[in-house]
């Protein structure tokens, strides 16, 4: 399980072994699928992630990226947030992607 916080260091929601985003109240926000996709709780893709750390949105667009460390940029270099522990890049598309 991976932590996703914001740029201040509060913890925003977490993201599961499954691919599964939970806020802070447990309520499930989005999954991030094996493959690097990300889909909204209607199942709908709402963008993607490659192996490069670089997050798309549904059509295609750049929109950010995810550093090793699990720091996450948008798009304008503006840092966003983190993810601390596993899943850094799944966790780092679901902050840009379902929780900004």
């Amino acid at each position: 399980m991976g932590d996703i916080v914001d740029s201040l260091g509060h913890k925003m929601a977490t993201i599961g072994e499954d691919g599964s985003v939970h806020n802070l109240q447990n309520i499930v926000l989005g999954h991030v699928a094996p493959d690097g996709e990300v889909f909204n709780t209607q199942a709908q893709k709402v963008g993607h992630f490659d192996a490069q750390g670089y997050v798309y949105n549904h059509t295609g667009s750049h929109i950010g990226t995810v550093h090793g460390d699990g720091k996450v940029y948008d798009n304008m270099n503006n840092w966003v947030g983190r993810v601390v522990g596993d899943h850094i890049e799944s966790g780092g598309a679901a902050l840009i992607l379902l929780i900004r």
